[in-house]
This record gives C-alpha cells, structure tokens and sequence, in this order.
C-alpha cells in the first residue's frame, strides 16, 4: 500500500498527465479525466498553482451556472538540458516542459571533454535558473552514470558523468548509452509501444544494441548488455576499429539477429540505417528467416530515425528527473 507522500505523487502525475494531453482544463474535467475526486484535484492544482508550474487560463464557457477556472501548464516553468557526446562533438538541446526546443548547438572543441562538458552545462545553468534536469547521452558503455569499457574516450574511463552533470548543471543528472536512451525513444514514438524488442545501431565507435520491454532499456547487471562486440563472432572485436573492413555484413547481421531470438525472443528488431546496411536488408531477412524456426523470425524493421528517437529517449529521462525534482518541490 502506497504511503501518503506516494498517493500524492501518483495524483499528481495524474494530473499532469491529463493537462499534458487536453491543454486547457477545469477542475472538473480533471476529476472526470484522471478518477481522482474533486476535493483531491483541487488540492493538487491550487498546490501546482502555488508552485507556479500551472497557471489560471481563463474561466470556460457559462452554461448557465458559475463559470469554471480553467488551467493549463506552464512549459517554461521548468526547462532541461539534455545533450549527446559523439566522437569529440558535444550537442545540446534545452527543451520546456512540452519538448519545445528553446536553444541548440554544438560546444566549442577544446582540449578536454569534461572542460567541454562543464563549460556548456554551466552556461546553461546560467542562463536558465528555472533548469530543471539534465541528461547526457554517450556512445560507450555508461555503468551507474560512470564511464567504461571506452572506444575513442580515455581520458572519460572510470569518470563519473552523471554525478559531474550534476555539479556543473546544479540540478538532477544523469549520463546513459546513447543506445539504451535511442530503444527506450523507439517506445515513445511508437505511442508507447510495450512489446519486447532490440534496437541495433552501427556509429562510427562500432556497433551496438539494446533491449527494451515495456518501454525501459534493459541494461544488464553491469551495463554490459548490447556490447556486440564480444559476441563470438570471427574478427568481432576487429571490425570495431575497422568499422567492418571486408565484412559480410549480411552474415554478420544475421548472426546478431539470431542471439537475441534465441535469448530475448523480441517481436521486433530495428536496423538503424547505415550505408554498410543498404540494398542487403532483404537478404539479412531471408538469411534469418532460414536459420531460425519460422514462430522464432522477428519482424525485421529498417528505420532512419536514430537520431529522433535518440532525442525522444533524452527527452523522456530529462523529463522524469525534472518532475521528481518538481514533486520534492510539492511534497518534500
């Protein structure tokens, strides 16, 4: 059973929620909406009032009694940080409560990347006091917010980026694989897609994957999961600083294609395109299609919108940190 802190954390993402999808609501469309009674959204909407997150969007139309407030969210009342390391390139977008990016851009190379870091999280932090959360993506292997298993990125192994985020943003932090962040995207812009499936990228660090079930990445005991690299494959560990020099790449595909049938049995598996990847999609599938018993073959999905989902993953993270913050703010 749900302690009372809790119910109201739940009420209030309820109500969030409901204002989020209809815009403009009364107290009494969000009672019918969310099944909350009136008594507790009304005190959850005057404490959000207070808060300033929402705010009084004029009264609705009269039906012949007292006409209704009416309260919409304030988008800008909180904003986030949320930001991808590629190679030695550092984006960043800051999005409002509603996605809508207010500024982007690439920082400045210099020297060090966690100079890189700090110096756009702090200019940032500057120049948004209403910053509510941050989230740094990263193309190598992130355990607990802390750096491993490194391509390309020495000077970051064993660093802790979450936790570095965190003092130079001000705010709740977190650092994860670009990958697991792309597969957890792929849910949210599949309208929440729930299914199990694996989500396989090949960047310029290499190749790499993700499972995702019910929304959520699954990272494994120690954020090893989706290293394809190690995967018993001839010249695996080869092809990553190669970027698969004299591959078969339907072969290698396939083989990737059939672990995770035989381990995960994902509905579905979605190839992010890449130019090693095209005119050989068909042939990937029949080659799968022959190896595996027919009930076992995913549906193979070609997608080109890596870096959308990428963004919604960051988005949704950023968004879960800054409205915990926000419930402390409430609650706590």
């Amino acid at each position: 059973m749900a302690d009372a802190t809790g119910l109201r954390k739940i009420n209030t993402e309820l109500v969030r929620k409901a204002l989020r999808q209809g815009g403009v609501m009364s107290k009494n469309d969000l009672a019918r909406e969310t099944g909350l009674s009136f008594p507790t959204v009304s005190r959850t909407v005057d404490a959000l009032v207070q808060l300033g997150e929402l705010r009084e969007a004029g009264a609705a139309a009269s039906t012949g009694g007292r006409c209704a407030q009416r309260y919409e969210r304030d988008p800008r009342f909180r904003v986030m940080l949320c930001a991808r390391l590629e190679g030695r390139r550092l984006f960043y977008e800051v999005r409002d409560l509603d996605g809508a990016v207010l500024e982007q851009g690439e920082q400045a190379r210099s020297a060090s990347l966690l100079q890189m870091l700090d110096s756009m999280a702090g200019r940032v932090r500057e120049q948004y006091p209403n910053l509510g959360g941050a989230v740094l993506g990263v193309d190598c292997s992130i355990r607990s917010g802390v750096a491993c298993e490194t391509i390309g990125y020495q000077e970051l192994l064993g660093v802790d980026l979450a936790d570095r985020l965190r003092q130079a943003a001000g705010v709740p932090a977190a650092a994860v694989r670009d990958m697991h962040l792309a597969s957890a995207g792929y849910c949210v812009r599949q309208d929440g897609w729930d299914g199990v499936a694996v989500c396989i990228y090949l960047g310029p660090s290499g190749m790499g994957a993700s499972i995702v079930t019910g929304g959520k990445a699954f990272e494994g005991a120690s954020a090893f999961a989706g290293e394809l690299h190690y995967l018993p494959i001839k010249n695996n560990l080869e092809y990553a600083q190669t970027h698969f020099a004299g591959a078969d790449m339907v072969a290698y595909y396939m083989q990737v294609i059939r672990a995770y049938a035989a381990l995960v049995n994902p509905a579905r598996v979605i190839l992010y395109d890449n130019p090693l990847l095209a005119g050989k999609v068909e042939r990937i599938r029949r080659a799968c299609a022959q190896t595996l018993p027919a009930h076992a073959v995913p549906e193979i999905v070609v997608s080109h919108g890596f870096r959308e989902d990428y963004d919604a993953g960051l988005f949704r993270l950023a968004s879960e940190l800054t409205e915990e913050k926000l419930h402390e703010l409430l609650y706590l």
